[in-house]
C-alpha cells in the first residue's frame, strides 16, 4: 500500500508524427492504457516512457558520466 505522500508513477507520451515538433505530455499510470486506445482509434502513434523523480540517476552511460 502506498501512502498518499508517495508521488504517483508518471508517463512521458510523445504523439508521432505531429509536424515538426512531436506533441509531449505527462500522464499518471492510470491514464497510459486511455491514451493508448485514443491514440489506436485515431490512426495516431505513441511514444511511452516512464519519468524519472527530479534527482534520480539514470540507469544509461550517459547519465553516469
Amino acid at each position: 500500500m502506498t501512502s498518499s505522500s508517495e508521488a504517483a508513477q508518471l508517463y512521458e507520451i510523445t504523439y508521432l508524427g505531429t509536424g515538426p515538433a512531436p506533441v509531449v505530455r505527462t500522464v499518471e499510470a492510470g491514464e497510459v492504457a486511455a491514451v493508448i486506445e485514443y491514440a489506436g482509434e485515431h490512426g495516431m502513434q505513441v511514444l511511452v516512457r516512464p519519468c524519472r523523480p527530479a534527482g534520480e540517476p539514470g540507469t544509461r552511460k550517459e547519465d553516469a558520466s
